[in-house]
């Protein structure tokens, strides 16, 4: 079953109380902004029995500009891997708001993975102001799908399969395949957050400045009220937060560090998208030495710095998968007090391939197994 991953959601106006199931029909529509397209059809969706994936009812749309249509069909599951979630705070929760019938078309292209990343978040954005959205508040969600959302791109790799011999048996063979993965970039911390906010309203960037503006950009914007550079002091001047600067991370071994999951953990039964305790869902794989463990770190530590654009205080903890290596990855932020603490909407989970390769990286934690994550191809993907 394909890992239904993408940016958005649908509101949900009224659930009806009770077990069985319950329909939500999204019935509000805004009127649509000049020279941003318009919506086809209404967001009619029915929640699955796991009580967090939603499936389309209706066959919906959004036609854009230049005329492309977007289409949202029937029987299509939405299961709400939104903007990331540090930004709810300020654009407020994606179960709400007139971006509603924008996300549903983001999230199932985002699944799809069909047509290049930068377009499926430009047409978000332009779905947004169609539906009604605030240009400032559209701005920053773009930036938010842009530079922290969903990527993807095609990887050649060899795999293990199970093909039948010339006298019918079973037997594994080692064969190269495509994939069109995701490679999902860190996930914002609390103050790049702030900064993007900031970067919106003190500027009010075009869209084309918004995909120019990198990471190592933003951080590097000089300072006009944002919090994140604001020495903060005591009563009598004493600073009581050292500035947060993670270059001393770069050289420290226990940068990415490895270990047991705690019991607040969210590794731990939070995720949608891990496969539930019980019977016949345990995965048994021999122990991985510590100096492997090492090594699969540090490639995912050199590939979080490259994509973040400086070092990225997280804890990693290494799995073996089927070709190569699952590495969970708590991002951590410094608190208010100084201290360095998981946060939410601070995970990812990277597959390293056995000769060292970062395969994919997928925002949240995932499902061990790799034939849920990406599209194999036997050919190039369609165009």
């Amino acid at each position: 079953m394909r890992l239904l991953i993408g940016l958005g959601w649908i509101l949900m106006l009224a659930i009806a109380t009770g077990c069985g199931p319950s329909t939500a029909a999204v019935s509000e529509q805004s009127e649509p902004v000049a020279d941003f397209g318009r919506f086809e059809g209404e967001v009619v969706a029915v929640w699955d029995a796991d009580g967090r994936n939603m499936t389309l009812r209706e066959d919906f749309a959004y036609v854009d500009a230049q005329g492309r249509r977007w289409s949202a069909p029937a029987g299509t599951v939405v299961n709400g891997a939104s903007i990331p979630r540090l930004f709810w705070t300020v654009i407020g929760s994606p179960f709400s708001g007139k971006y509603r019938n924008a996300s549903v078309v983001h999230d199932i292209e985002c699944e799809e993975m069909r047509q290049p990343w930068e377009a499926v978040h430009r047409m978000f954005y332009e779905a947004c102001r169609c539906g009604g959205v605030d240009e400032a508040q559209a701005k920053i969600m773009y930036y938010a799908v842009h530079h922290f959302g969903p990527r993807w791109q095609l990887v050649v790799e060899d795999v293990v399969e199970q093909v039948a011999d010339a006298e019918g048996r079973i037997v594994e063979q080692e064969v190269t395949v495509q994939h069109v993965v995701r490679i999902d970039p860190p996930p914002p911390t609390p103050d790049e957050v702030e900064q993007v906010k900031a970067f919106v309203e003190e500027d009010d960037p075009d869209p084309a400045a918004l995909e120019h503006l990198t990471r190592d950009a933003l951080h590097r914007r000089p300072y006009r009220g944002r919090r994140d550079e604001v020495p903060r002091t005591g009563a009598d001047g004493t600073p009581t937060v050292a500035p947060r600067d993670f270059a001393h991370w770069q050289n420290r071994p226990e940068g990415l560090t490895i270990g047991p999951r705690s019991a607040a953990d969210p590794r731990n039964g939070n995720s949608p998208h891990r496969r539930p305790p019980g019977p016949g869902n345990e995965v048994r794989m021999p122990p991985i030495s510590a100096e492997t463990q090492q090594w699969v770190t540090d490639i995912v530590r050199q590939h979080i710095e490259q994509q973040a654009g400086g070092p990225r205080p997280a804890e990693c903890t290494v799995e073996r998968s089927r070709g190569g290596y699952r590495v969970l990855i708590q991002f951590l932020h410094q608190d208010d007090q100084g201290q360095m603490v998981p946060y939410e909407g601070g995970t990812s989970t990277a597959r390293v391939s056995r000769d060292g390769q970062v395969i994919e990286v997928v925002s949240g934690f995932v499902s061990p197994e790799p034939a849920e994550l990406g599209r194999t191809f036997r050919g190039p993907p369609a165009q």
